[in-house]
């Protein structure tokens, strides 16, 4: 599901103040470069399920059906439908709304509501698919920010191409992994929350400033 919705992007100046605040740039290039990367993490996992061997995938299981009914209620009430009943809706009925609504007046309030609707992405040892890209085996190989789960998925793939995971290893890293994936899973919302934050306290920071002014914004 490609939201494709622009991300305010902070400008310091050599004293570490806020300098401007824009839409940060999504171009062809950084859609390539995603997709090689997108690719990457599906061939990874594919190859850790198929050798059997305990891994951390990164999965995102299908959304609340009352989330999705309330969200479909909402959006009918401005013409549009997921096409759908709540408890069998698929990737490609939110993928098909997102593309009737680009470039409308309504487009980034009905992304920013689904997203709301969306389950949270979590790192997981059992492989439950990932809604949100409509595949069904993906996990955190590479990626621009380097995670801890990118370093332990290379340490498996690297163990598994060296024949080094025999059966005690194997019981090990079961016991082990579950344990990593949660704490991993932790962290990252507290990252997500910090940033948000940081990113919040920016803005106003910022605008402290500009009483009085105006300007055009969303």
């Amino acid at each position: 599901i490609d939201f494709d919705l622009p991300e305010a992007e902070i400008r310091l100046d050599d004293d570490g103040q806020v300098e401007a605040i824009t839409a940060s740039e999504r171009n062809d290039a950084h859609r390539l470069i995603e997709e090689f990367m997108l690719l990457a993490n599906e061939s990874v996992a594919a190859e850790l399920e198929r050798r059997e061997v305990p891994a951390i995938y990164r999965i995102h299981e299908a959304p609340d059906p009352a989330k999705v009914e309330l969200f479909d209620a909402f959006i009918s009430t401005i013409g549009h439908r997921l096409g759908a009943p709540a408890g069998a809706v698929r990737p490609h009925h939110f993928q098909q709304l997102v593309e009737r609504v680009s470039g409308t007046a309504v487009e980034r309030p009905i992304a920013f509501l689904m997203l709301r609707t969306m389950s949270q992405a979590r790192y997981d040892t059992v492989n439950a698919g990932h809604f949100g890209l409509a595949t069904p085996t993906y996990t955190h190989f590479t990626s621009p920010i380097r995670r801890y789960p990118d370093l332990v998925v290379h340490r498996l793939l690297r163990a598994v191409r060296r024949g080094e995971v025999g059966a005690a290893r194997r019981d090990a890293a079961e016991a082990e992994l579950a344990a990593v994936a949660a704490h991993a899973s932790q962290r990252e919302r507290r990252a997500v929350e910090a940033e948000r934050e940081l990113v919040q306290w920016k803005r106003v920071r910022f605008m402290a400033d500009r009483v009085g002014e105006e300007f055009d914004g969303y």
